[in-house]
């Protein structure tokens, strides 16, 4: 038989108190690390996407003032495109400097109302020309030469570039637009505005984390940066893999990207570094991780706190298990303190005194048997001897024709293989009550039939276990003892009384007193060795007590001169756990 794998108490508190501070706290920490990274985060980037709609909208303002304002010097039947055309096609000195100033006048218009636009002029391409400018322009301008920022419709957006005024010491951005005049004429209205409030812009922008500025033109390039080292100007990144809403990774190692379109097809892009954006998750769950050492560390010393609670008790319930295992009834009971282990403990010492006591009684319940088998021995003689001289005097009374006595000797033959042949053992009611009618008939012959012996046995309960030699002595008491003249009988009944089988006797014959009572349940007494078979109805009463304990008994009840009456009571079922005389 496999043993089952036992495990220490001790282990087992401590893994249960540390599963129940761990699963808590982790089913805690996850689900406020998943709270505070999608709150934090939020925060994050609503933040981040919020400064970045600010300068889109911004930085699409620039660009749609010098789109306006190039539009008003290239619309096509304009004052200033006739005037222009006019210079272009003129010979004529005069009128050659009329148109010019005329030009250069509404060039001045617009610098005036929009102050933000500092160069203006008109470019030439066929003949590498520049025109009407209202400022000094540095020799071989070539807008080709520009960075593109993002083509419009007729138009193209530069920059962040060196201004191409002859003293160049800004950076600005630019738009040229097609001028449609003459056919053929390949002519360009430029011009161009400061960064100082895109520049000062991005400063304005606070954050708590390491973020930094990009401006990518149509085409992925990467026009400006605030970051040099991961995001060079002159780069390029792959603008499909923006997203529109959210934060992209992958477009450079160790970075969240966010990105906000312009209204002329360039993007603003923030790039976040991980760690730093991770940060305050990380700071968050580094105070979680060492409150949760501590809350386990803590969960660990009361555990063992509690196991020396526990353990104490327990090493005193050990021992007294042990003295119990040894036999020791007599030791004094200790209390621990603790009013559970301390009821245990009671209830075990008085467990343990009912085991001494049970010992006791199973100790005089062996003696008793053993005095009643040295009284049957005491009264036993040698059965094969007797039974062949038995056998012989019935072979010589049948050979003389002595009916009468072959019956005898028959008779007493069959209560004698009854009484002799196994002692103690349990028989069915049915043999009980046979070997009592052998008995009865034996004495009715001996006593000249002076009595009569009634028999009623319910036959429901014939089949039922009941100890050998039971009834007789009873019967034999009633005989030596009971009856007094020829009008005597004695009555036997056998009945079920729910679970109980109820044996009567019942005589009419002299009665009894207490005393005589107790002087026939006397063990060896000399009143019953004198008669029958020479077993008293104290043989009855340890029987009883052998087999049943206390679930059977024996009443007598006795008024003299008028009879006695005795009744057994056994369960149907035989008691388990009972020995068995054999």
């Amino acid at each position: 038989m496999l043993l089952k794998t036992s495990y220490s108490l001790k282990n087992r508190a401590y893994l249960l108190l540390f599963l129940s501070s761990i699963i808590p706290l982790i089913t805690i920490g996850y689900i406020s690390y998943i709270s505070m990274d999608s709150l934090l985060n939020r925060n994050i980037d609503d933040g981040i996407r919020s400064n970045m709609k600010q300068i889109q909208i911004s930085l699409s303002s620039v660009f749609t003032n010098l789109e306006d304002s190039a539009l008003q010097l290239a619309m096509y039947n304009g004052k200033v495109a006739d005037d222009i055309e006019t210079y272009l096609d003129t010979t004529d000195i005069l009128t050659k400097y009329e148109k010019k100033k005329s030009v250069i006048d509404n060039i001045s218009f617009i610098n005036a109302s929009k102050p933000d636009i500092g160069l203006i002029f008109i470019y030439y391409a066929n003949k590498h020309q520049v025109l009407f400018e209202n400022q000094s322009v540095q020799q071989g301008f070539d807008p080709g030469q520009l960075p593109a920022l993002a083509d419009g419709i007729n138009a193209t957006f530069y920059g962040p570039h060196i201004s191409v005024k002859a003293a160049h010491d800004s950076n600005v951005f630019s738009i040229a637009r097609k001028v449609n005049l003459i056919e053929g004429a390949d002519m360009y209205v430029y011009m161009e505005t400061s960064m100082e409030l895109f520049v000062n812009l991005l400063k304005s922008q606070q954050y708590e984390l390491a973020v930094s500025s990009i401006l990518v033109n149509d085409h992925g390039t990467i026009m400006y940066s605030q970051q040099h080292k991961d995001f060079p100007v002159g780069s390029s990144i792959d603008i499909t893999r923006l997203s529109e809403t959210g934060k992209t990774r992958g477009i450079r190692d160790g970075y969240y990207v966010f990105s906000e379109k312009g209204q002329q097809g360039w993007y603003i892009l923030s790039a976040v570094d991980m760690k730093s954006y991770s940060s305050d998750v990380r700071k968050w769950m580094g105070k979680f991780a060492f409150f949760a050492i501590v809350s386990i560390v803590i969960s660990l010393l009361l555990g063992l706190a509690m196991w020396r609670i526990v353990y104490r008790p327990l090493r005193t319930i050990n021992r007294e298990i042990k003295l119990l295992a040894h036999n020791k009834f007599n030791s004094q009971l200790k209390t621990t303190g603790i009013l559970e282990f301390d009821g245990l403990l009671a209830e075990f010492h008085d467990m343990k005194s009912k085991i001494a006591e049970l010992f006791k009684e199973l100790e005089e319940k062996e003696r008793k048997k053993r005095v009643i088998e040295v009284e049957k021995l005491l009264h036993q003689i040698n059965p094969h001897f007797l039974h062949n001289t038995l056998n012989t005097v019935q072979w010589l009374a049948r050979m003389n024709g002595q009916d009468e006595i072959d019956r005898l000797v028959a008779l007493f033959t069959r209560v004698l293989h009854y009484n002799l042949g196994k002692e103690g053992g349990i028989v069915a009611l049915n043999e009980e009550v046979e070997a009592l009618q052998n008995y009865v008939d034996l004495q009715r012959i001996r006593y000249a039939y002076h009595f009569d012996v009634q028999i009623k046995i319910d036959p429901a309960l014939l089949d039922v276990n009941v100890p050998r030699f039971i009834m007789q002595p009873i019967v034999e008491n009633a005989i030596y003892h009971g009856l007094k003249d020829e009008s005597g009988y004695i009555q036997i009944e056998a009945s079920r009384h729910g679970e109980e089988l109820l044996i009567t006797v019942r005589d009419n014959g002299a009665g009894m007193t207490e005393r005589d009572v107790e002087r026939l349940l006397e063990p060896l007494s000399d009143e019953h060795k004198k008669v029958g078979m020479g077993i008293g109805l104290s043989y009855v009463r340890y029987m009883l007590d052998v087999n049943y304990g206390d679930r059977a008994s024996m009443e007598i009840i006795g008024e003299k001169d008028i009879g006695t009456t005795f009744t057994l009571r056994l369960p149907i079922s035989r008691a388990l756990g009972k020995e068995e005389l054999t």
